[in-house]
């Protein structure tokens, strides 16, 4: 069945270019052992704004999967997905998804409807990682440290008029959205406008929080413990969608340059952060750590970037974690909300 592809979207990876003979064919004399492996499912691109970035994420796991002699699939999660899914004979989807239709919850559920174990967390967990505000509120709820904030819902009100009450700087964002898409640093009240105009094209719902003045952190967080906390110091003030996924355009200090008294704070938020909002097997929290060493809790990724740029890679890899390790363990721990 042909891909139903937007205007100027890429193409899902052609998972023959990753090995001699096609998925799930092995020979040899251990053939036999090969093949009682798991077949897998890599689900990839998706429909949202982060699709060049998920297919970066599913052709790394698809050339560690062949590395490992996984059998695959490499399913592009389009708008036929629903019924390509239900075709395929697989025993685990392993998700290479990011942002919306993909780590909100959406792919989630029909994975759950269909009984097929998928790596990540599940529906609910999902969801309210991916919702800014929810997950801002469970973070209050539980005493866990983030930015004041402001909530503009113009899909319930669109003609409302938006009344800033915090004071600038500020930053705004969409509420449902990832990798920094749509993200303004607004350091003049003049901006505010410009900047929710942006926002609201990727959702109606935008998010206004307090600015916290200092180091940009993130803590990888893999099976209940937290990784080697990073230190993002791009090349220019913000840490944006170009500087993140451009090689040579962001330094990343492992471990961060912080003292041990704000690094244990920022594992043990982060940990809070991963187990309040209910995920499992791995994400990745983002704090801000402001000129006193507080550490707050901007939001959490529940399917973490695994390119070549990547952040969960490399703060793995100081602890000797390797891709592989990560891929076989996604792999083999993929499950069910409801088993």
């Amino acid at each position: 069945m042909p891909l139903n592809l937007r205007k100027n979207q890429q193409a899902p990876p052609d998972a023959s270019k990753f090995a001699e003979k096609p998925p799930g064919t092995f020979v040899g004399p251990y053939a036999k052992i090969l093949d009682m492996k798991k077949r897998v499912g890599v689900l990839l691109g998706g429909v949202g704004s982060e699709r060049e970035i998920s297919l970066k994420t599913g052709t790394a796991f698809i050339k560690s999967l062949t590395k490992l002699g996984y059998p695959f699939d490499a399913i592009d999660v389009d708008i036929n997905f629903p019924q390509i899914i239900a075709t395929k004979k697989i025993d685990c989807a392993l998700l290479a998804l990011h942002g919306k239709y993909g780590e909100d919850g959406t792919v989630q559920g029909i994975l759950e409807y269909l009984k097929i174990p998928y790596s990540g967390s599940g529906v609910m967990a999902s969801a309210l990682g991916m919702n800014k505000v929810a997950t801002k509120r469970i973070l209050t709820h539980v005493g866990v440290p983030t930015p004041e904030f402001q909530l503009f819902d113009f899909k319930r009100n669109p003609k409302q008029k938006a009344q800033l009450k915090l004071q600038i700087p500020i930053v705004v964002k969409p509420n449902n959205e990832g990798s920094t898409v749509g993200v303004t640093i607004v350091q003049n009240q003049n901006d505010f406008d410009d900047a929710l105009k942006l926002a609201k094209q990727f959702d109606p719902i935008v998010l206004v929080e307090k600015f916290i003045d200092g180091k940009e952190l993130t803590v990888p967080i893999w099976i209940d413990k937290a990784l080697p906390i990073i230190e993002i110091v791009p090349k220019g003030e913000f840490y944006d969608y170009t500087r993140k996924y451009t090689a040579g355009q962001t330094e990343y200090l492992i471990p961060a340059e912080i003292s041990q008294e704000a690094s244990k704070k920022c594992a043990d938020y982060a940990l809070e952060t991963f187990k309040a909002v209910g995920c499992r097997q791995y994400a990745r929290v983002d704090i801000r750590l402001d000129k006193k060493n507080n550490p707050f809790v901007l939001e959490i990724n529940t399917l973490p970037g695994c390119t070549e740029t990547s952040l969960f890679p490399k703060s793995a890899a100081k602890v000797g974690l390797s891709f592989e390790n990560i891929v076989e363990t996604l792999v083999e721990s993929a499950t069910l909300d409801y088993t």
